[in-house]
């Protein structure tokens, strides 16, 4: 099983400097001890990440790869912190886990995954242990540095460990057919397949209202991709207590489900 917690749910986004959200990191930690099995919990970067990436230039094609190497420290610094808390938090309801951070071994190039090893991933499961990653910066073999970032990285986590299923937490109640911050009347939508791919689209447009890199189209086309595997995707409100409750115990749950057929 692979859980992704959004850093929009996580995190105090509007807050500086970054700050960890410790009432829904303690319900969600409360929520996934139901779970009985293998778990790779993959945690967006939200304020820890995005903030400092963002003061060093990252998303800008005009900074120099001086500046984005000197902006590794902070935005480690940050995540470690997070990451931490979410190791400590998983702990105190009989979770191990044990805190992988990709910044250790994978590499990027131009933006692209270019080297991710799984064997200390498998090898750490295998032994029991719940697995926590999160969203980070790496080397990038072409711009100094990049951004990898939790969407990336349950995807091809996905793609490489053929997992039950993949939930992705968010602030919404599934891909939306309008943005929610500006239409009060937005509806999620329950269900994604091939059939209604390109219509979803049409109503969605460019914008994502999962916050994915890329933007809604390369997102919904990836997870598509990946439900041709087999693989149970699903986009749900992380921030309603009890849905990955629901999820976790295959229950009925407001949720956008994604489906190859």
């Amino acid at each position: 099983m692979i859980v992704k917690l959004g850093g929009s749910v996580i995190t105090h986004k509007e807050l500086s400097p970054p700050a960890v959200n410790e009432k829904h990191l303690s319900r969600i930690a409360k929520e996934l001890a139901i779970h009985n099995g293998e778990l790779i919990v993959v945690l967006g970067g939200g304020a820890h990440g995005h903030q400092a990436a963002h003061k060093h230039g990252f998303g800008n094609p005009d900074t120099s790869p001086t500046q984005l190497l000197a902006g590794i420290p902070e935005i480690r610094h940050n995540m470690s912190l997070l990451a931490s808390k979410v190791e400590n938090e998983l702990s105190a309801q009989g979770i191990p886990g044990v805190v992988i951070s990709p910044f250790m071994f994978v590499t990027l190039r131009d933006n692209l995954i270019d080297h991710f090893p799984t064997k200390i991933i498998e090898e750490t499961l295998n032994a029991g242990t719940t697995v926590i990653i999160h969203g980070d910066v790496c080397i990038d073999e072409t711009k100094s540095a990049s951004i990898l970032s939790g969407d990336t990285i349950a995807k091809y986590l996905a793609e490489q460990l053929s997992p039950k299923a993949v939930f992705i937490g968010t602030n919404v109640d599934g891909v939306m057919d309008d943005n929610p911050a500006v239409n009060p009347n937005a509806k999620y939508i329950p269900l994604i397949n091939n059939s209604n791919k390109n219509m979803i689209l049409s109503l969605t447009g460019p914008s994502s209202s999962t916050d994915v890199t890329g933007g809604m189209t390369k997102k919904i086309t990836e997870l598509l991709n990946l439900a041709s595997q087999n693989v149970d995707i699903v986009i749900f409100n992380l921030l309603v207590a009890g849905r990955l409750t629901a999820l976790l115990e295959n229950n009925s749950v407001i949720c956008t489900r994604i489906q190859f057929t």
